[in-house]
């Protein structure tokens, strides 16, 4: 009996310490395909060198490695929900890593609510946090912040008399525009034109001579597809275009620069990220990445890098791949480094970078014209 009970428990102790050594599998759901590809290449280069580091420094909950489960969401909401819920049912990971396009965000966040943890990377929209899922939880600073700040900038700054806004009917773009007519008023600035366009539109000519003819000092605009983008400046310059162009904070990438082949120069945007001037954690941040991958990182591949290891830290410190409840306390309870500086989330579910940038297109990439502390 002495001998059989030993075996069991030889056996149970195995199993166990088996158990505790299986990976720890977080599903990553991209733009791997489809017209914002060039944001799923980005962002899987960051989110691969925080497993990198994870897995290189023990990995989490006593010696665990993590395991990174991709799938492509092609740019689409139904692809986007059809990812999610292959990795949550098939691939049974432990949490979702998802969010770079605000309509496609807020359609998978419907199957994560109250289901599993979700962190979204990058997407901005207001509407994505307003919903109060407490296990959602959005790394990037949302719409409204960033157009706070931004817009400030143009109106205070840059100071044109007259805005001509057009954007893709989405989300993302719904909460930019609200932002901008709050802002403006009582402004010396007035918008004097808008046109919003579906996502199906690929010939921006007319909306452009519209535009063009109600002759704005300052053409602004809001649209997240790297690819979209670069046609639509290219049948702006096509056009002439404006004394002043401005373009949507967090959107503007070396994926949208590249192919729209110098249309964009002198464009303003902004962001939470840029290369230019970093020091410290953000220095290194960049130095790691350029040794993994050959050329320098982004706003998108930082947010994804950022977001991998706010799932693994948090899992590790509430003692947890699953206990849901305890470790989004754990994530709003605490706070959290960065390369960018300390994350803090608030109620619901959102963290604000510590600065943002101006920043103006500039040959392929964009240069810093001023930054701005975030509060």
């Amino acid at each position: 009996m002495k001998v059989a009970a030993a075996v069991v428990v030889s056996a149970l102790l195995g199993g166990t310490a088996a158990l505790a050594q299986d990976p720890v599998k977080i599903g990553v759901v991209l733009p791997l395909t489809g017209p914002t590809a060039g944001y799923g290449k980005d962002a899987k280069m960051g989110a691969e060198l925080a497993l990198a580091e994870i897995n290189g420094a023990g990995g989490i909950l006593g010696g665990r490695q993590v395991e990174l489960m991709y799938d492509d969401e092609k740019g689409t909401p139904q692809d986007g929900v059809a990812a999610v819920q292959k990795l949550m049912t098939q691939g049974r990971v432990k949490a979702i890593v998802a969010g770079m396009n605000s309509s496609i965000t807020l359609a998978e966040s419907a199957i994560t609510k109250n289901k599993i943890l979700h962190v979204n990377p990058g997407a901005q929209a207001d509407a994505i946090t307003d919903q109060g899922s407490p296990w959602l939880f959005q790394v990037n600073n949302t719409a409204s912040t960033n157009s706070t700040i931004f817009h400030k900038y143009l109106i205070n700054t840059l100071k044109p008399k007259t805005i001509a806004y057009m954007g893709e009917n989405t989300e993302f773009n719904k909460a930019v525009l609200e932002n901008l007519k709050r802002l403006l008023e009582g402004s010396s600035t007035k918008l004097v034109e808008v046109a919003n366009y579906d996502a199906s539109t690929t010939d921006f000519t007319s909306i452009v001579t519209r535009l063009k003819a109600a002759n704005p000092e300052m053409l602004y605009l809001v649209d997240a597809y790297p690819a979209r983008t670069a046609q639509i400046w290219k049948q702006i310059r096509q056009q002439g275009g404006f004394p002043m162009e401005a373009h949507a904070t967090g959107t503007v990438q070396a994926s949208a620069i590249v192919p729209a082949e110098g249309a964009m120069e002198g464009v303003v945007t902004g962001d939470i990220f840029i290369a230019e001037g970093a020091t410290g954690e953000m220095a290194d941040f960049i130095k790691k990445f350029r040794a993994k991958n050959n050329v320098a990182p982004n706003k998108v591949s930082l947010v994804a890098y950022e977001a991998v290891k706010l799932v693994a830290a948090a899992m590790d410190k509430a003692g947890s791949d699953s206990n849901y409840d305890l470790i989004s306390k754990t994530i709003r309870d605490n706070t959290w480094k960065t390369p960018r500086g300390t994350l803090a989330f608030d109620a619901k579910g959102r963290a604000k970078a510590p600065y943002f940038y101006i920043q103006v297109v500039k040959g392929k990439d964009v240069a810093l014209r001023e930054s701005f502390e975030v509060k």
